[in-house]
């Protein structure tokens, strides 16, 4: 057991150091899956609320993920935000929200203080996470804020490496940020039958989005129109 987890450490340490050199081979993020609830009930909700803002005719919850959306949580906690992505409903104070639909807002992933990255839904169901791209759009949840909490190098860091994984695996076109969401509205993605329904964002800054946008430059993903 001892040597395997050496040549482990060893093949992840290549992988890295080819990387940081821009070689071929890229270590891919540790992402630990910590799913919310995605029960029958949840599902019942998703497939409602994709029929009355997307598609009456939608059947199911799955995705064709073309954009990564970028989001802060307004907290500081991972777990408070991880148990309030599991309820499948949501709560009656929310009420613009919930007049919309109760199905509750939630992310594909979420992303810690420290780097850490959590998957809480597979990437090809439907979040309720962006108004009007949902249909299409993977969200990555970022522990804090604007104000008291800004995001920290480290979600740059996780960031980065996670829209690489996610370039790699699906046929993105996009990356943006949630305050960003609005400028899609004439982009062919952009799915919302109701109208004046909407809102504005802050998250997850201009500085956050433009340092992840550095780093991952060379996939050539769009930004918003301009």
């Amino acid at each position: 057991m001892r040597r395997v987890r050496r040549s482990a450490v060893a093949a992840a340490g290549i992988a890295a150091v080819l990387a940081a050199l821009g070689g071929g081979a890229r270590a891919e993020p540790v992402i630990i899956d910590k799913p919310i609830r995605f029960d029958a009930e949840r599902e019942r909700l998703t497939v409602a609320y994709r029929q009355r803002h997307q598609d009456p005719a939608a059947r199911g919850v799955d995705i064709e993920p073309r954009v990564v959306v970028l989001h802060y949580t307004g907290g500081g906690s991972a777990r408070a935000t991880w148990r309030y992505f599991d309820r499948a409903r949501i709560e009656p104070g929310r009420r613009e929200l919930r007049r919309a639909g109760e199905l509750n807002v939630s992310a594909h992933f979420l992303v810690d203080r420290d780097g850490t990255i959590y998957r809480l839904m597979p990437e090809t169901r439907m979040a309720r996470h962006c108004i009007g791209l949902n249909h299409v759009a993977i969200g990555v949840e970022n522990v804090g804020d604007g104000a008291k909490l800004p995001l920290t190098e480290a979600q740059v860091r996780a960031d980065a490496e996670l829209v690489r994984y996610l370039a790699g695996r699906f046929e993105l076109t996009h990356l943006i940020g949630h305050q960003e969401s609005n400028a899609m509205r004439h982009h062919p993605y952009w799915r919302e039958r109701e109208a004046g329904y909407g809102n504005r964002k802050p998250d997850p800054g201009a500085r956050f989005l433009r340092l992840v946008r550095a780093r991952v430059a060379d996939l050539g993903l769009q930004g918003p129109p301009p």
